[in-house]
């Protein structure tokens, strides 16, 4: 349990290292925050590594997060401008920005991986940069489909991985229940 979570803080670690400007970097970030997920789902996954509450509450706290990252991976491949490319993708974060902050201690030792990695990719997204790019007359690089369509698919199947672990939670309350 404890070497799950201390894995988890290393990857958010690497996430801050790689968050920067550049495209690729912003990249980097987008995929090392979707690890980080899919390592904290493959901890949940795991029936006994956390008590059930706990799990439970993690599991609700990332709810949203598969569909954040699909978003924004089709968000990134649009031709809005940096600015509102920038807002739309932190919108997509918001509410689970906050479920992660109002996990309690024990959650968020599990937890607190994931909320850095969206932290430091959003950080690394590059609005004023880009305006700056323009104005000077340099187009903006694009982001690379290949990793943003390889991003969207590892989303959707986290998207399955949690309403099936939401799912399995339901189910054993019930059990319990009778």
């Amino acid at each position: 349990m404890k070497t799950n979570a201390n894995m988890l803080k290393i990857m958010a670690l690497a996430t801050l290292v790689l968050a920067g400007c550049s495209q690729q970097q912003v990249l980097a970030s987008l995929e090392a925050s979707v690890a980080a997920t899919e390592a904290l789902v493959a901890t949940l996954q795991a029936n006994g590594q956390m008590s059930p509450i706990t799990a439970g509450e993690i599991e609700s706290a990332i709810v949203d997060l598969p569909a954040a990252f699909r978003e924004t991976a089709a968000e990134l491949s649009s031709s809005d401008t940096a600015a509102a490319m920038a807002a739309k993708i932190t919108g997509y974060y918001a509410s689970t920005i906050v479920a992660l902050k109002a996990l309690p201690p024990e959650a968020q030792i599990y937890a607190s991986a994931i909320a850095a990695s969206i932290q430091a990719f959003l950080s690394g997204l590059p609005p004023a940069e880009a305006t700056r790019s323009l104005a000077r007359g340099v187009a903006p690089t694009k982001f690379d489909s290949t990793r943003l369509n390889a991003i969207g698919i590892r989303a959707a199947v986290l998207g399955v991985q949690v309403a099936e672990l939401k799912a399995n939670a339901t189910e054993t309350s019930k059990a319990a229940g009778r």
